[in-house]
């Protein structure tokens, strides 16, 4: 399976983020760390100090997924500052489109991202992803991430 990991256009980056801040106050309000009342807020404000200069803050790096045929199949957002004692990257935000998914793609993008990431000099990857998210910690332990560590919560 073809996938093919291109630079995003800054053109698709708004509608892209707006979408993404969306998700994220659901998937954070999902977890339980915070209220459906603070969530959209706060997504809002996470976003603003990650991104303090949107497209152009410096060691965020923003792609577009193609499958073999040229279609835009995914999207991610990949944090790396390549320096000599740290050699890492982070991935913000990583989506196979919901029309893609069930069909190895997602797997196939990741391999690619590996793949572009040993290019570009890095040593390794890491990812959060919400604990009911199964789906997707199933596909990363399957590629060999690990998890490193765990946060828990209990309401009183």
């Amino acid at each position: 399976m073809i996938v093919k990991i291109t630079d995003m256009k800054e053109t698709d980056f708004l509608p892209y983020m707006h979408r993404m801040v969306q998700q994220y106050a659901v998937e954070k309000q999902r977890s339980g760390a915070w209220t459906a009342e603070d969530a959209p807020h706060n997504a809002i404000d996470e976003f603003n100090r990650l991104l303090p200069r949107g497209f152009f803050t410096p060691n965020n790096h923003f792609f577009t997924f193609l499958d073999g045929f040229g279609r835009k199949i995914g999207r991610l957002w990949l944090y790396y500052h390549l320096n000599e004692s740290n050699r890492n990257a982070f991935i913000y935000d990583f989506e196979i489109f919901d029309t893609f998914q069930n069909q190895g793609l997602g797997q196939a993008a990741l391999n690619a991202l590996c793949d572009y990431c040993r290019k570009a000099g890095l040593e390794k990857l890491s990812l959060h992803v919400f604990a009911h998210n199964q789906r997707a910690m199933h596909v990363y332990q399957k590629l060999g991430f690990a998890a490193t560590d765990v946060n828990m919560l209990k309401y009183l």
